[in-house]
């Protein structure tokens, strides 16, 4: 009969960790690969029409393929999950959620890159690339299909706020996801204003 030995347990669960983590950094640097390459930025021109250098750019430096510009749509939903300087649970299965309902399925590069920016936080370029993302989309939306995304934005980012609750019901958005999700929503609509 085996013995039970927690050391060992936890060691094959630290070493299968590693794996999956080790994996998934791959897959990331394939991405970003694929994304900065002139086949790949040829491929976001094409079925985006995205015409903005510096985007396009910025897309290649996030890692963000023709098939991951979903997750950009997304990217303020991250920003809130982030907001405590911690995505906890909670929070990620919410964004997730909201993947879902958009169409973003499991086994496609955007919710691989979601999954990315909740266990590690994005860097600071994925905000830059989200605002001319919006700036880009807007200039051929009309102005109720501007409203409603950036109602849908909102109530979105306020479901993954309240995912972690609050102290006995209160306080279910912490000022600093009440912050960025005010910050969000008004770069949003001073896109609006623009022509």
């Amino acid at each position: 009969m085996t013995k039970y030995n927690e050391n060992s347990t936890l060691a094959r669960r630290a070493q299968l960790g590693s794996f999956f983590e080790e994996l998934e950094d791959r897959i990331v640097q394939k991405l970003r690969t694929e994304a900065s390459s002139e086949e790949g930025r040829a491929e976001l021109l094409r079925s985006t029409g995205l015409h903005d250098e510096v985007l396009l750019n910025e897309l290649s430096s996030l890692g963000i393929p023709a098939d991951g510009l979903m997750a950009l749509r997304l990217f303020p939903l991250i920003l809130v999950a982030w907001a405590e300087d911690d995505a906890d649970a909670k929070e990620r299965t919410e964004v997730l959620s909201q993947a879902l309902k958009i169409g973003i399925r499991q086994d496609t590069t955007a919710w691989i890159l979601l999954t990315q920016w909740l266990s590690k936080k994005p860097p600071g370029l994925g905000v830059d690339a989200w605002k001319r993302y919006v700036h880009e989309i807007f200039a051929s939306m009309s102005d109720v299909a501007k409203s409603r995304l950036i109602q849908l934005t909102e109530s979105q980012m306020l479901h993954v706020a309240k995912a972690s609750g609050g102290h006995f019901g209160f306080g279910k958005v912490s000022k600093k996801e009440a912050a960025i999700i005010r910050q969000i929503t008004t770069a949003m609509r001073q896109q609006t204003l623009m022509r």
